[in-house]
């Protein structure tokens, strides 16, 4: 078990020996001596400010935290055999035969553990496993009936006894998402399934013993989730989690043959709002023509199932409510009348309500369709359009006469935009139109018919058409705007992250969705050189070139190797010469090259890039890159209103004064306090009634602490139930 005492005695002489790293803090390469008692492979991983390395034989485990700039040493007292490692945004998690091992750079502290039982299902898949990592927890199950989970924002493992599953099937699902670890152990038969969470925002498990079961792991499910029982006579329940309430919630509906049982599916979509997740289900009663539903909604922002029920007499000719959901809504449709006039009903995770619409969309029940993004819609007629914003409960219409030639297809429903294309069965060309949820504008361009699916995150979208010119389309979320651009090659395909887009063969096009802006290269992009802010990528045989997302800037470095391959992270890269004699790095964040010859022989893998940062290892010494900036002025603050976000301090590290940004979703009671490393309050910045909206505090400790030290201190902001807390680092 963890020893308080002297883990804050560890992390003060670390605190000294960091502060004094970051005086001269720039970007370079950061050695780490290794023990010669370490051998086997090289474990390691990274996150988006941290990395974690280890070797399989070994007493120690290294982290090292872009935050602080420096290497952490954790030694175990006796040689361990190192099973894995996992890093993912703010969390590094390793497990060896004896204890479980995890960092957290929100705080740059790190927590062991003596587990008790053997991990679940090791070698499974991800959704099997007994122990995964996500951005800001990592957990660990085994089979004494016991669930760890590293809380990163509390930088402490957390333990809780699920006891024994009585009618076990051995089947299994674990997962971790944005606030919350899932855990679910199926049983044999019709029997109740046992749930298990641990919420980041109440800090604490929930058990649900006859609970539900959930098969689709890899859906979003932020801020809770929705299990599924069904007894196989006449029982359907549905069971709510939400990871604000830390609570589960269910309903129950009959089944039998009488009764028509629904629930939303999701649509194909590329958005990922964040802190919501919301499913809708029910049963109708009655025949085709002459139906009451019941309906039940559930919103994991809300905590809550929300009822709706409604009836479709003789006169409307209705077929089974189909809903489908989208990042923080879902829609049911019906249809109306002997012309089949779509009849819509909308939920609104974030409200909990339910909202009737007659939408003048016209489609026969085997042809209409609505597809649902993160907050836009677009709902398909027979001959006609219908695009919706759920933030602003705006709408446009597109129609044209009826013609059995024209089909719509290839549609993409990202966070705040959507795409659909219209085709011609008789025609050359085809029209795609583009609407955009922040603008409330609907667009279309015509081209020549081709390809109809695009690749899209939520910032930029493409597809290759070919045809004649081999024309493709860029779209821009941000800017709102298309482009068509003829490539110069017959065939090319496309790879996004964040708002870069590449168009590649044996040239290639960037597209940055930011300024959109087309950049033409006559080489080669591969997707291993693309991150969120930068473009990386080998242009010669002895020649590296990058572009920063970040300054918009094209670079390139002549080496005086041959080049064996390179990685891109999110805003930094490294390459290396074909004997892994040396090595370069990229910061996007300053547009320089940083050359390393790493001491000692080469272990496999030899390198690995991370968000902000990389590891080249050696038998001897491991090296990190530091970016050489901590983190980005406008970093997470240009973030979609509707949530909650407190920004990194600005600067950092700082001397006499920094900025703090944050915003609020709605209207809330706010506090923001200042604490030192042992959690005494220095002072609160804010602590007042604060409208939706953006806000920036400033921190001056020269006027506030009587004798301002060194060091590191934390900034944490409350907004209702929201809490997030950051790490800042005072230099005198």
């Amino acid at each position: 078990m963890r020893n308080y005492a002297l883990h804050i005695v560890l992390f003060l002489i670390t605190l000294c020996l960091q502060v004094n790293s970051i005086r001269a803090q720039q970007t370079v390469w950061i050695e780490q001596e290794l023990p010669q008692t370490m051998s086997g492979s090289a474990l390691a991983d990274s996150g988006d400010d941290l990395l974690v390395f280890t070797r399989n034989f070994s007493d120690v485990i290294f982290f090292f935290d872009t935050q602080i700039n420096s290497w952490t040493e954790v030694n175990l007292g006796a040689q361990q055999t190192f099973q894995k490692v996992m890093a993912s945004g703010n969390t590094a998690f390793a497990y060896s035969d004896d204890y479980i091992i995890a960092y957290s750079s929100i705080l740059s502290q790190w927590d062991t553990l003596s587990y008790e039982g053997n991990v679940i299902d090791p070698t499974g898949v991800s959704i099997t496993k007994g122990f995964g990592c996500g951005d800001l927890l990592a957990y660990f199950i085994t089979d004494a009936n016991m669930f760890y989970v590293f809380d990163a924002e509390q930088a402490q493992w957390k333990q809780y006894n699920y006891g024994i599953v009585v009618n076990a099937s051995g089947i299994n699902r674990f997962w971790a998402a944005d606030v919350y670890a899932g855990a679910i152990f199926i049983r044999n038969g019709n029997d109740f399934a046992k749930n298990i969470t641990y919420s980041l925002i109440t800090h604490s498990f929930a058990e649900k013993d006859q609970g539900g079961w959930y098969y689709y792991p890899d859906d979003i499910m932020h801020g809770g989730y929705v299990s599924f029982y069904n007894n196989g006579v006449n029982e359907f329940k549905y069971f709510g989690y939400s990871a604000t309430t830390n609570e589960f919630t269910s309903v129950t509906f009959p089944a039998t043959y009488e009764v028509l049982n629904f629930a939303s599916s999701i649509s194909p979509r590329s958005f990922d709002l964040k802190d919501i997740y919301v499913y809708t289900c029910g049963y109708a009663t009655g025949d085709q023509l002459n139906r009451d539903y019941f309906v039940k909604s559930y919103s994991t922002k809300t905590g809550s199932w929300h009822s709706l029920t409604f009836s479709c007499d003789p006169v409307n000719c209705t077929c089974p409510a189909e809903w489908r959901r989208g990042g923080s809504f879902s829609i049911g449709k019906y249809f109306c009348g002997t012309e089949y006039t779509v009849g819509l009903w909308k939920f609104y995770g974030t409200t909990g309500t339910h909202i009737g619409e007659i939408p003048d969309l016209f489609a026969t029940p085997s042809s209409a369709n609505v597809i649902c993004g993160g907050t836009v819609a677009v709902g398909i007629g027979n001959h006609n359009l219908w695009f919706h914003n759920f933030a602003t409960e705006q709408s446009k219409h597109k129609y044209y006469p009826p013609n059995n030639d024209v089909h719509f297809a290839g549609v993409t429903a990202s966070e705040n935009y959507c795409l659909i294309f219209r085709i011609n069965t008789t025609s050359d060309t085809m029209q795609v139109f583009f609407f955009n949820g922040n603008t409330n504008n609907l667009q279309s361009i015509e081209v020549p018919k081709g390809n109809a699916t695009p690749v899209a995150t939520s910032k930029v979208c493409g597809t290759f058409i070919g045809g004649p010119n081999n024309e493709a389309i860029f779209y821009s979320e941000e800017k709102d705007s298309v482009i068509i651009y003829s490539f110069s090659e017959q065939y090319g395909s496309f790879h996004a992250k964040n708002y870069l887009m590449v168009l590649s063969w044996s040239t290639s096009v960037l597209f940055d969705a930011s300024t959109a802006q087309i950049y033409e290269k006559n080489f080669q992009i591969r997707p291993e050189g693309i991150g969120n802010n930068i473009i990386f990528a080998k242009s010669g045989e002895m020649e590296f070139t990058a572009y920063s997302g970040i300054s918009k800037n094209w670079s390139a470095k002549q080496t005086n190797q041959l080049i064996n391959g390179y990685q891109a992270g999110n805003e930094i890269a490294i390459g290396y010469s074909v004997s892994n004699a040396k090595y370069w790095g990229y910061s996007a964040y300053n547009d320089t090259y940083y050359e390393l010859v790493p001491e000692g022989n080469w272990l496999i893998p030899g390198s690995l890039a991370g968000g902000k940062t990389a590891i080249v290892m050696r038998t001897s010494k491991v090296y990190a890159f530091s970016s050489g900036i901590v983190n980005s002025i406008e970093e997470d603050f240009a973030s979609d209103i509707r949530n909650y976000s407190l920004t990194q301090n600005y600067p950092n590290p700082f001397n006499t004064s920094t900025n703090i940004r944050y915003q609020v979703s709605s209207n809330a009671h706010v506090t923001i306090k200042v604490y030192d490393i042992l959690g005494n309050e220095v002072e609160t910045l804010v602590n007042e009634y604060k409208p939706a909206g953006r806000y920036e505090v400033e921190f001056i400790p020269e006027s506030n602490i009587k004798q301002p030290a060194s060091g590191i201190y934390f900034y944490q902001l409350k907004a209702g139930s929201y809490i997030q807390t950051k790490k800042l680092i005072l230099i005198k």
